[in-house]
């Protein structure tokens, strides 16, 4: 197979437009607005997702195992994508705060299952010696998208034009997607005959590959550790914005560059730091394996979640926060190079992202509620209460590096 570097850099434009809408939604304007403009809490917010999630967990499973028999992820990747720009173009419209909570899950929702085709087409574009450079490349770049996301929509939009944002976000996420809709292609589709048929024979299928899982050495580690993981790294991404403004007194809307508030300014230099952290995590993952990559990460984010924990001081906060944006992009280019080699099959590759997707959604439905409880029960505290909840953040982190420290180098 010839492995392009336009199908390598469309591949990897991909990272750059959905991290565009993880950052101006996800993280940062939808929480914003649900507490600012509706007064909602950190708990709306938590259910909200984890309702995606529980949908993703329920569903990505058995589609990764038809489109692993039919051959076809891409379909089902620009689908899901095109899904989620329509939601995001729908959010910050003047209607109760059930339904921007209903279209912000229908978003969630899409943009996460498409991530389960895009991640199995990897072997499309790259060769096993290569996959880890590549997914680097994908996640770097995926970053500098966000911090290109922050300063377009932020600048154009203002502070609080949620729908303005909103729809800004949604465009650039359309038009980014492009090239990878038109370049990556399926090798060798098949005929979609028999669909229902083969559906419901999938729903059985799924069993043979958690029975197929237990026979590669690691893998159950491997979704179990990442599973509190990720459980700690979705309650970050989602909250981040509320933490910064409740709880250490960040502000949305005091400008400290153009029309850039403190709390952009801050994630953008985070991100900067999680962009080159990408970049040069792919090496790191060809120097010394996926396996060695991801527990280094792992041990960088607690270190850094406990600082989070002491800081009283913005400065200290913005060098937290940067070792915190190295970590966060050293987990996403070690886990993908590291399941691919640890399964060594190709054609069983969108079943187990179908699975990767059920271990890491799972932990986005339970990682959020437990912040948004630990608000709750500590809530007479003032915003001493979000010291709490990043506590329990870093208690799932050591929770996923003793699970992960056994796993072996699949190289």
């Amino acid at each position: 197979m010839r492995y392009s570097r336009a199908k390598i850099f469309s591949w990897s434009l991909y990272d750059f437009a959905n991290t565009i809408f993880s950052m101006n939604v996800v993280s940062l304007n939808f929480p914003l607005m649900i507490k600012s403009v509706y007064g909602g809490e950190d708990i709306n917010l938590s259910l909200a997702r984890s309702s995606a999630m529980v949908l993703v967990a329920l569903t990505m499973p058995l589609a990764g195992v038809v489109a692993d028999k039919y051959r076809r992820r891409m379909p089902m990747a620009i689908a899901l994508t095109l899904l989620c720009c329509l939601a995001t173009m729908s959010l910050g419209r003047d209607v109760s705060m059930t339904a921007q909570l209903a279209i912000f899950a229908i978003a969630v929702f899409s943009f996460q299952g498409a991530l389960v085709f895009y991640n199995a087409t990897l072997p499309q574009v790259a060769g096993p010696r290569r996959m880890g450079r590549v997914s680097g490349y994908g996640v770097a770049l995926g970053y500098i998208g966000t911090i290109f996301g922050l300063l377009v929509v932020g600048s154009l939009s203002g502070p609080r034009c949620y729908s303005e944002a909103f729809m800004l976000t949604a465009v650039l996420f359309l038009i980014f997607s492009l090239p990878f809709f038109f370049t990556v292609k399926d090798e060798n589709p098949l005929p979609l005959k028999g669909v229902v048929r083969t559906s419901v024979e999938s729903i059985r299928r799924i069993k043979d590959v958690f029975k197929d899982a237990r026979s590669r050495p690691g893998i159950l580690r491997v979704l179990a550790g990442r599973f509190f993981v990720v459980e700690a790294i979705e309650t970050v991404i989602l909250f981040m914005a509320v933490f910064l403004k409740e709880g250490t007194g960040f502000s949305d809307e005091k400008l400290v560059f153009g029309n850039l508030d403190e709390i952009r300014v801050f994630l953008i230099v985070v991100t900067v730091f999680t962009a080159v952290g990408s970049f040069i995590w792919g090496f790191v993952c060809e120097k010394i394996g996926p396996r060695n990559a991801l527990l280094g990460t792992v041990i960088l984010w607690i270190i850094t979640l406990g600082g989070i924990i002491l800081a009283g001081e913005k400065n200290l906060l913005y060098f937290f926060g940067s070792l915190a944006g190295i970590a966060l992009g050293g987990v996403w280019t070690a886990e993908r190079p590291l399941l691919i080699n640890l399964v060594g099959d190709n054609e069983k590759l969108a079943g187990y992202f179908g699975l990767f997707a059920l271990s890491g959604r799972m932990a986005a439905v339970i990682g959020p509620i437990i912040w948004g409880l630990t608000v709750l029960i500590f809530g007479p505290l003032g915003a001493v209460k979000y010291r709490f909840a990043v506590g329990s953040v870093l208690l799932m982190m050591i929770a996923g590096l003793f699970i992960l420290r056994k796993v072996p180098d699949a190289r």
